[in-house]
């Protein structure tokens, strides 16, 4: 008899324990910490802690400092109170805060949202002008780069200009206000230049780049015996690639980057080639979608260019997730018109890009 009620009193204790160790638990965020202040120099930002389960007992504070696209976060040095100064050193970057919830069973951090880029206490001042890489020729693409600027820009918008063959006379061009601009017949003997006006809390600034040497007319491709047909551009006719050969989606990209919100046209190039040799294929029939489908707008099938490449425009949707980590998924699919779309020469690709909301 002692020894049963023994052992019941053990099962009572052990059954205790384990009841006390299952309801330990230490907090969990129920919604991400925010951030309130003005993003620029000098301002100083306040953190809210957000909202947790498990009854925290105590909060702790780490402000971190970002890069331009809200990456590579940092903890800055002392700022480990629920509020932050803003100081020349974050200008141009963005911030965000850690907080650390704490009760008798452990402890939890949560990650607020990067800000938009701080800015500084004026209007953006160009540090280096802007500059144009590519070829100045008919059927090629004009690339922009913003150049260096001080005072934390947090957006930077385009216009490309034609101007005459001495650099003078410079008009906008219809509707091309892109980072990249491709070079058309009208431009042949004129030269090109893009405008590039930077943005900030303060105010906005314009500086041009340099004009391009004069534009001239796309190379023609030399005669060859070989019966391969030739694209403008240098590219292979998509009729000279045939199996045991294959296509390849070999680059991509898409701009912007990184996606900021559900208001911007996201553009995506795809350069095709061939497996091969790895030489870029002129009217292949290439498709993308989202995965799943609902986050942008479908598009249908474009043919690559003279330069092997295609480009597909997409709309986001309100299903686009618009949480910082996200991805959004893309399936590609380059193919030879005649052919089963999952055979012959055709090939398929999942890519993916970032998305990081701003406020």
């Amino acid at each position: 008899m002692q020894r049963m009620t023994r052992l019941v009193l053990g099962l009572l204790v052990v059954s205790g324990v384990l009841a006390a160790g299952a309801l330990a638990a230490a907090p969990q965020n129920t919604k991400e910490p925010t951030i309130d202040g003005k993003m620029m120099t000098g301002q100083t930002l306040t953190a809210d802690k957000g909202e947790w389960s498990g009854n925290p007992a105590d909060f702790n504070y780490q402000w971190q400092r970002c890069d331009n696209d809200g990456a590579s976060c940092g903890d800055i040095s002392g700022a480990t109170s629920k509020t932050y100064k803003l100081t020349d050193a974050d200008v141009g970057n963005t911030v965000r805060v850690q907080v650390k919830a704490m009760n008798s069973d452990g402890s939890t951090t949560a990650s607020s949202k990067t800000t938009d880029v701080i800015s500084g206490n004026a209007a953006p001042r160009a540090t280096s002008k802007p500059t144009i890489s590519g070829k100045a020729q008919v059927g090629e693409t004009l690339t922009a780069d913003p150049g260096k600027w001080a005072e934390g820009p947090s957006s930077f918008a385009y216009q490309w200009q034609l101007c005459d063959k001495n650099g003078g006379n410079c008009k906008d061009i219809a509707g091309a206000t892109g980072k990249t601009y491709g070079v058309r017949s009208g431009d042949k003997d004129n030269t090109i230049r893009v405008q590039v006006t930077a943005k900030n809390l303060v105010g906005s600034t314009t500086e041009n780049s340099d004009h391009s040497v004069v534009v001239t007319a796309g190379a023609t491709p030399t005669p060859t015996p070989a019966p391969t047909p030739v694209g403008v551009g240098g590219a292979i006719s998509i009729t000279a690639v045939s199996l045991p050969d294959r296509l390849v989606v070999s680059q991509i990209q898409f701009t912007p980057r990184v996606i900021h919100n559900r208001r911007d046209t996201i553009t995506a190039r795809f350069k095709v080639t061939e497996a091969n040799q790895g030489k870029a294929v002129a009217g292949a029939l290439v498709y993308a979608i989202a995965v799943p489908s609902n986050r942008v707008t479908r598009s249908g099938e474009v043919q690559t260019n003279s330069s092997g490449f295609a480009t597909i425009t997409f709309k986001p949707l309100r299903a686009l997730p618009m949480k910082a980590g996200a991805r959004i998924n893309f399936f590609v699919r380059a193919r030879k018109a005649g052919e089963n779309v999952l055979a012959g020469v055709s090939t398929r690709r999942l890519v993916s890009v970032g998305i990081n909301p701003t406020r």
